[in-house]
C-alpha cells in the first residue's frame, strides 16, 4: 500500500511540470509577440528582385526599429508567383503575426487568403497594389492613375502631341499595372486627340520579356515615337531594346519607379524621363499605419506616397536626389 502511494506521488510529480510546461508553450504562441515581447508585423512584397522593393524594406525595418515592432519582408522571385505569395501569406497566419502588410500581385487572388487573415483577427494593410475589395485596413501607395496621366502628359510633350506610342505594362493582374496603364490610356484619349496607342502588352516586370516585347513592338510599328514602361523591370527592358535596335534618338522612354540602371539610361539618354514613387516611405509608413492599429489608433483608409517626374532638367536636384538614392549612392 504504502509503495502505492509512493509511486503515486513520484507520478503526480512528473505530470505537474509537464502540464504546465504545455499550457506554457501554448500561450506564447497564442499571445502573437515575437520573444522579448515585441509585437510582430509581416511584410511580404510582389518580389525582392528590384531595388526599388530592397528600398520598401529598408523603410519598413526603420519604422519597426523606431517602434519597437519586429517587421519580418519576403517576397517571391518574380512578379508571376501568386502561388508563393498566397503560401507567404498563410505562413504569416501560421506564425501568428499581429499585422500583415501585403503588396497582392493579384487583386482578386489574393482575397481568400486575406479574408482568412482577417477571420484570424490579424488585420491587413495593403501597400503599392490594392485588392479588388475593401477588407483592409488602409491601402498606402502612389496614387498610379494620377502618375500614368503625368507619363502621359510628359510624352505628348516628347513627340508633339502627335503620333504612335506603345504601353508595355508589367503584370495584367495587378492594380498598379492597371491604374498605371489606365492613367496613362485615359489622358491620351481625353487630350491628346493626335496620338494613336497602337499596343499594349505585359512582361510580368521581367527585363528579358520587356526586351522581347518592345523589340516586337517596334518591328511592327515602324512609325513608332514612344513607349511608356509601367515599372522598373519594364523600364529597362524597354530602354535596352530601344538602344540596341539603334533608335534612341527617333524612340522616347518614359519610364516608372528608378534604379541605377534607368539612372544610367537616363544619363545617356536612352530613357528620357521617368515617374519615382517614393518606396522607403511607403514602407515606413505602411509599417506606422500597423503600430497605429497596435496601439487602438484609427488610421486613413488610403495613404497617398506621392510620385515626382525625372528628367535630365531636374534629376541633380537635391530632393529629386533624395528619391532617386534613398539608399544612399555606392
Amino acid at each position: 500500500m504504502r509503495l502505492k502511494k509512493i509511486t503515486a506521488v513520484i507520478a503526480t510529480a512528473l505530470i505537474i511540470p509537464a502540464v504546465l510546461f504545455g499550457c506554457g508553450e501554448k500561450g506564447k504562441g497564442e499571445n502573437n509577440t515575437s520573444e522579448g515581447g515585441q509585437k510582430y508585423v509581416a511584410v511580404i512584397s510582389k518580389g525582392y528582385q528590384h531595388e526599388f522593393w530592397k528600398t520598401v524594406e529598408k523603410g519598413a525595418l526603420k519604422a519597426g526599429e523606431e517602434n519597437n515592432v519586429k517587421v519580418t519582408f519576403e517576397g517571391p522571385d518574380n512578379e508571376t508567383m501568386v502561388d508563393k505569395q498566397i503560401e507567404m501569406v498563410e505562413n504569416a497566419i501560421t506564425k501568428k503575426a499581429n499585422v500583415i502588410m501585403l503588396a497582392p500581385l493579384d487583386n482578386k487572388a489574393l482575397l481568400p487568403v486575406v479574408q482568412k487573415a482577417e477571420e484570424k483577427g490579424i488585420p491587413v494593410i495593403t501597400f503599392d497594389s490594392n485588392l479588388d475589395s475593401d477588407i483592409q485596413k488602409s491601402f498606402i501607395a502612389t496614387d498610379n492613375k494620377a502618375a500614368g496621366a503625368v507619363a502621359a502628359k510628359e510624352t505628348a510633350k516628347l513627340i508633339g502631341d502627335s503620333g504612335e506610342v506603345a504601353i508595355v505594362a508589367h503584370n495584367e493582374g495587378t492594380s498598379t499595372a492597371q491604374e498605371r496603364r489606365d492613367g496613362f490610356k485615359e489622358e491620351i484619349e481625353k487630350n491628346h486627340p493626335n496620338i494613336k496607342i497602337v499596343s499594349i502588352q505585359y512582361s510580368d516586370g521581367d527585363h528579358a520579356k520587356a526586351l522581347s516585347k518592345s523589340t516586337d513592338i517596334m518591328t511592327s510599328n515602324p512609325n513608332l515615337k514612344a513607349i511608356y514602361a509601367t515599372n522598373e523591370g519594364a523600364a529597362i527592358g524597354v530602354a535596352t531594346a530601344v538602344k540596341e535596335k539603334g533608335k534612341t534618338d527617333s524612340i522616347k522612354v518614359v519610364g516608372f519607379d528608378s534604379s541605377d540602371q534607368e539612372i544610367k539610361f537616363l544619363e545617356e539618354g536612352v530613357i528620357t524621363g521617368f515617374v519615382v514613387q517614393n518606396p522607403y516611405n511607403m514602407g515606413y509608413l505602411g509599417v506606422k499605419a500597423a503600430t497605429d492599429i497596435l496601439d487602438g489608433k484609427t488610421i486613413e483608409k488610403r495613404i497617398d506616397t506621392g510620385a515626382t517626374y525625372v528628367d535630365k532638367n531636374n534629376m541633380n536636384n537635391d530632393d529629386i536626389q533624395k528619391l532617386l538614392y534613398p539608399l544612399g549612392k555606392n
